[in-house]
């Protein structure tokens, strides 16, 4: 018998692209699923979207915030409602390709020591056309202590929830990346390099509107505090270390940068040790 997987999808006013959200469940190969919809207080029509979609199946719950909680309580709450053997979350935006979740689901059976399963993802524009891709492989699983190498295509077990815990509210608009950090710094994890899931980028994405200070502020914030998690550094994780911390003064238009001289150290040592070698090895055997 299948397990059950919980699917929480935050929504704030998300009429526009919701039913493909939804849709995009429903035509999931893997059918023991519940999908809990938790509605931030939306002022457009989710409301009454949502509610048709759980008048015509079963295995979908709608929730309504008495006050705007904002992402990481929105989705603390949510799994907090769910009851699945597996959890994972997903935007009123995007869509996932139908053998999404039973491809991370039968990557963590057949991995067991494994709790957290990751995929790839194509970059769609507003009209759902091709722009790019987010590609992941065992190598993603070294970056991620310096950048989010994980992408938006992801399912993790409850164990894995009981003992990393819930979004924190202080690190908006990284949440995600900082609980990657939390996961993967404790659990063994699977890359799945197939793509199952459409991540939209548009003006009204959270990752194009978003303020640079908060975000970068948060993201250093967030580094500095993750990295004892990790325990002793490799010379290549301390490249990818240090090239998230440059970015975040970078990206403040700091004049002074104290991550400037460690990265191009790092970045360096990288580059001669591993970047050359790779290239030599590629022309050799293409």
């Amino acid at each position: 018998m299948q397990n059950l997987v919980s699917i929480v999808l935050p929504i704030y006013n998300g009429e526009k692209y919701m039913r493909e959200s939804i849709d995009s469940v429903l035509h999931q190969t893997y059918q023991n699923w519940e999908l809990l919809i938790l509605d931030d207080c939306s002022t457009d029509t989710t409301p009454k979207i949502a509610m048709e979609y759980v008048e015509k199946d079963a295995r979908i719950s709608y929730y309504r915030n008495e006050e705007n909680l904002r992402l990481p309580r929105n989705l603390n709450r949510g799994f907090s409602l769910a009851k699945g053997v597996y959890l994972t979350w997903t935007s009123d935006d995007n869509r996932y390709k139908p053998e999404a979740i039973e491809t991370m689901v039968h990557a963590l059976e057949q991995n067991r020591g494994s709790g957290f399963a990751f995929a790839s993802c194509r970059i769609i524009d507003a009209g759902g056309k091709e722009i790019e891709y987010i590609m992941v492989n065992n190598y993603s699983k070294k970056c991620i202590v310096g950048s989010n190498s994980v992408g938006a295509c992801f399912l993790y077990t409850r164990d894995v929830y009981k003992t990393v815990g819930e979004y924190d509210p202080e690190y908006t608009l990284v949440e995600d990346f900082d609980y990657w950090q939390r996961i993967m710094s404790r659990f063994d994890s699977v890359a799945i390099p197939e793509i199952l899931y459409e991540y939209r980028w548009h003006d009204g994405a959270l990752t194009s509107t978003m303020r640079k200070e908060t975000f970068y502020t948060n993201l250093e914030r967030m580094l500095l505090k993750n990295r004892p998690l990790f325990g002793k550094l490799d010379m290549e994780q301390k490249y990818f270390y240090y090239m998230g911390l440059y970015q975040c003064k970078k990206g403040l238009n700091h004049s002074q940068n104290p991550y400037q001289l460690p990265y191009r150290f790092y970045w360096l040592y990288h580059f001669v040790f591993y970047r050359v070698p790779n290239k030599v090895r590629r022309m050799l055997h293409p």
